[in-house]
């Protein structure tokens, strides 16, 4: 019988079962809070077996780099927009130009996306 635990800066991102081991197991590791690819890009941490003497010690290193979602709320430069606009107007012409913005990492620049409506 042996027990498996994690150690590591990262290790509390994680879980594991089954924690201990008897002969051959699979283990299973798990998210155990919300991974935010803007705070933190990339985890590690170790992966240890460790039997009842203290020389049957195994290990091995996990690296995870998380693939970025968007997962911010994009953010428009007002509230509401209103417009006239002529019945005669042509199809094709530009109404209204609206700036959009994504937080990308947290207090630092937006990256800004620019929409042009084309309404005909």
């Amino acid at each position: 019988m042996f027990q498996v635990f994690l150690t590591g800066n990262n290790s509390a991102y994680f879980t594991i079962s089954p924690t201990a081991v008897q002969g051959r197991a699979d283990i299973r590791v798990r998210v155990a809070i919300p991974l935010d690819y803007e705070l933190i890009q990339s985890y590690s941490f170790s992966l240890y077996a460790n039997e009842s003497m203290s020389d049957h010690v195994g290990f091995s290193h996990v690296f995870i780099e998380l693939i970025n979602e968007n997962d911010n709320r994009p953010i428009f430069s007002k509230p509401l927009y209103n417009i006239s606009v002529p019945e005669n107007t042509e199809p094709g012409t530009s109404l209204l130009r609206i700036l959009v913005s994504i937080l990308v990492r947290p207090l630092a620049a937006f990256t800004k996306l620019r929409i042009f409506k084309l309404i005909g």
